[in-house]
C-alpha cells in the first residue's frame, strides 16, 4: 500500500478493533489520513484496504508487537522512512482485564504496564518533535474511568490508566504554548467483544448504562480532541464518575466499586 507523503497523517496505535478501529475510521471519515498500528495477524491490511476505498484518504499500517522492546523506535523510524508527516498521535494501545491481583503472574503485570504506560510515554516523546513541526498538532492518550476510580479487581490497570490520566494532563499544560493539544479519553466500559455482548444481554440496563458503542466513544473524542478538550468522558455515566470520584468519600465508593466488580 502506497500512501500520499505530501499530507498530514494521524498516527493510531491499536488500530485493528475496538475503540481504535473506531477511530481510525472516524479520521478518515473526518478526511484525516490515517496510519495503523496494530498486531500482526489482526486483519490490519484489510482494514487499511476497507478505510480507503470506504472514505477515500490515504491509508497505510504497520503490524508490529509493542511487546518487543524496540518496538517504539520502530514505528518512529517507519515513519520517517516513508516520510509520513504526523501531525495527531492517538495512544491507544493498551491490556486490560479482571482479575484478583494476587491471581496475576508477575509476567502480566510487566505486559500490562509495558503497553499501558511505556509504550505511551516513549511514543509520545519519540513523536514530539514531528508533531511540533506540523503545528496545531494532536496527542490524544486513551484512558479510562478506573483511573480516577480505583477499581478493584483492575488494580493494576487502574493503576496504569491514573498514570496516563496525570500525564496526559500534566503534558497538556507543557504543551499547550507550542501549539500541540493534548486530550485525555476517559471512557467507562465499551461494548465491541462478543463476551461483553453477551454480559451485556444477562445484566440488562447496569450493563448498558455503564458501557458505549466504540463508535460513539470515537465520535466523541475526535470531536473533542480537535475542540482542545482536556478531558473527554463519553456518555453520562463515564462524566458521572468523574464527579463521584471527586466529592463522594472514598471510603464509600472503594466499597461500592468493589461490590460492582465482584460480580
Amino acid at each position: 500500500m502506497h500512501a500520499d507523503t505530501t499530507l498530514c497523517y494521524a498516527l493510531i496505535t491499536g488500530a485493528s478493533a475496538g475503540i481504535g478501529k473506531a477511530l481510525a475510521q472516524e479520521c478518515a471519515r473526518r478526511q484525516i489520513p490515517v496510519l495503523l498500528v496494530a498486531l500482526p495477524g489482526e486483519g490490519l491490511s484489510r482494514l487499511a484496504e476497507e478505510i480507503q476505498d470506504e472514505y477515500g484518504v490515504s491509508t497505510d499500517y504497520l503490524e508490529i508487537d509493542f511487546l518487543q522492546q524496540d518496538s517504539v523506535m520502530q514505528v518512529w523510524q517507519w515513519c520517517r522512512d516513508k516520510h509520513y508527516a504526523v501531525r495527531m498521535l492517538i495512544n491507544n494501545i493498551g491490556l486490560g482485564g479482571r482479575h484478583l491481583f494476587q491471581d496475576l503472574d508477575p509476567e502480566q503485570i510487566t505486559r500490562m504496564i509495558r503497553l499501558n504506560i511505556q509504550v505511551t510515554t516513549q511514543l509520545t516523546r519519540l513523536f514530539l518533535e514531528e508533531l511540533k513541526a506540523h503545528r496545531p498538532a494532536y496527542i490524544l492518550n486513551v484512558g479510562s474511568a478506573a483511573g480516577f476510580l480505583h477499581v478493584p479487581y483492575k488494580a493494576v490497570y487502574s493503576a496504569t490508566k491514573a498514570y496516563i490520566y496525570s500525564f496526559s494532563r500534566a503534558l497538556r499544560t507543557e504543551l499547550k504554548q507550542q501549539g500541540i493539544h493534548v486530550s485525555v479519553l476517559c471512557p467507562g466500559g465499551v461494548t465491541h467483544k462478543q463476551d461483553q455482548v453477551v454480559h451485556q444481554k444477562v445484566n440488562g440496563w447496569i450493563f448498558r448504562s455503564a458501557h458505549s458503542k466504540p463508535e460513539y466513544v470515537a465520535r466523541v473524542a475526535i470531536e473533542g480532541l480537535l475542540r482542545g478538550r482536556k478531558m473527554i468522558t463519553p456518555g453520562w455515566i463515564s462524566t458521572a464518575y468523574y464527579w463521584l470520584s471527586r466529592w463522594i468519600p472514598s471510603s464509600w465508593l472503594d466499597q461500592t466499586m468493589y461490590r460492582l466488580f465482584r460480580e
